[in-house]
């Protein structure tokens, strides 16, 4: 190995020093004479041919150092922290790095941040799930959502009924806005029901207590949500007909009814909306369960991400946002605009999910240090035999694998990936997992806190 490596750690930072041996000093310089040679255009001389005298003449020794320096450290220094299993945090700063000097050795330290290593408190989880298999009550819903659709609305048999919250009425209006018509401002006969946030809670109030016959005026501002603008503060007026008060008919759920949503009988309906159910919940289950036991396992952890990992992981996360956008030929400001999503609430929600993936990180890597899960070099090993068998097309042999990923300085992460796989398959295996047909999807305990807060 062509440089050695020291380390010194205090808390979540560690300053890391690098020897690189003269003779990989000299090759990085060479390699760069040889590159700029290539790059530029001497008078005189051939691509690649010119001599180092010319080329320190025209473009400058010291931006040949400079460049081979950079090479230098670029090479050395993921290498180093992979050697030293370090598990760094955001961008490294190299300030102010010495000269390299041709023919001696040359060496650079870098304080680093470090992902903190917690502990937890338990590993004893337990969840409640739904079954995998379609409840009574999921079936139910599906079908009183049909219902709906099947509805009518006929006029009440109460003549002196009064409209009042969640009432169903027919009207009849004209409107205008600052005294002006609009596109679609006379209605006959429109089926609306209160509380549903069509319209505003002044429109709704206008409506409460009118009988059918009554003529009404109502008036309100109308509010900016982001699909009226050009709407926005000025004021709408209705002059109203309440033609009649409704009531809401489900239909009965028999053979009748099924034949009109497209089945037989409603057993061929229940049982058609059963397989849908569980085919959805085959897709879902899963990842549901995990979620779930993430939530509760990162309760258990003591201690919380540092703010740089979090921001890190929210950087890489907007840039992955932004690649993907690229593909559809679109940046991510035009989409923020496009979307009407504030750039500061979409950079805080980027940090707020990073701070769940951070802390779901840290706790499976917290359980696999506690499991002794953190995978060998022979277990590594083996998992380059099998990616190796399973890559036929490249024809890469399972060492020359390995190989690749130590010089890129990747084989630490590649064990913390397997580790935490590792540990989320320990909890899967032994958690508690309660079935129960009432229970809440992930994230429900989180959003009940805030909801109370």
């Amino acid at each position: 190995m062509s440089f050695t490596s020291s380390v010194e750690r205090a808390a979540d930072k560690a300053k890391v020093t690098v020897a690189v041996e003269a003779k990989k000093v000299d090759e990085a310089i060479k390699k760069e004479f040889r590159t700029v040679a290539k790059q530029f255009r001497f008078p005189g001389f051939r691509p690649g041919k010119a001599p180092r005298s010319v080329i320190e003449g025209q473009v400058g020794r010291e931006y040949i150092l400079a460049q081979a320096l950079e090479a230098v450290v670029n090479e050395t220094y993921p290498l180093a922290v992979d050697k030293e299993e370090l598990r760094t945090v955001g961008k490294v700063d190299f300030a102010d790095p010495a000269d390299l000097v041709e023919g001696e050795d040359y060496s650079y330290m870098v304080e680093v941040v470090l992902r903190p290593e917690l502990t937890l408190k338990s590993t004893d989880v337990s969840i409640d799930m739904t079954p995998k298999e379609a409840t009574e009550a999921e079936i139910d819903a599906q079908i009183e959502g049909t219902l709906d659709r099947f509805a009518t609305y006929p006029t009440g048999e109460d003549k002196a009924a009064k409209v009042g919250e969640d009432s169903f009425l027919t009207f009849s209006f004209e409107s205008t806005i600052d005294g002006e018509e609009y596109d679609g401002s006379k209605v006959e006969r429109h089926l609306y029901q209160l509380g549903q946030g069509m319209m505003p809670e002044d429109f709704d109030k206008g409506l409460m207590g009118a009988k059918a016959g009554d003529n009404l005026k109502i008036e309100f501002t109308v509010e900016d949500t982001g699909q009226n603008s050009e709407f926005a503060g000025k004021t709408m007026a209705f002059d109203l007909t309440v033609d009649e008060l409704n009531e809401k008919v489900i239909p009965e759920v028999d053979d009748e009814f099924a034949k009109n949503t497209g089945f037989d009988t409603v057993e061929d309906m229940r049982s058609e909306i059963k397989s849908y159910i569980e085919s959805q919940k085959a897709q879902s289950w899963d990842r549901e369960r995990d979620n779930k036991l993430l939530e509760v396992l990162v309760v258990q952890l003591e201690g919380e991400p540092n703010q740089e990992l979090v921001e890190a992981r929210a950087d890489d996360m907007v840039e992955e946002f932004s690649r993907m956008l690229e593909q559809s030929n679109m940046t991510l400001d035009g989409y923020l605009e496009q979307a009407n999503i504030d750039p500061e609430q979409y950079q805080a929600d980027m940090e707020e999910q990073a701070a769940i993936s951070v802390s779901n990180d840290l706790a499976l890597e917290a359980l696999a240090r506690l499991k002794d899960l953190i995978p060998s070099d022979e277990t590594l090993d083996e998992e380059f035999e099998k990616a190796a068998k399973a890559d036929k097309e490249s024809k890469v042999n399972a060492k020359q694998m390995r190989e690749s990923w130590v010089k890129r300085g990747m084989l630490t992460s590649l064990r913390d990936d397997l580790a935490r796989g590792k540990a989320m398959q320990w909890l899967r295996d032994n958690a508690v997992i309660n079935i129960d047909a009432d229970a809440k999807p992930a994230g429900a305990a989180k959003a009940d806190k805030a909801d109370k807060a």
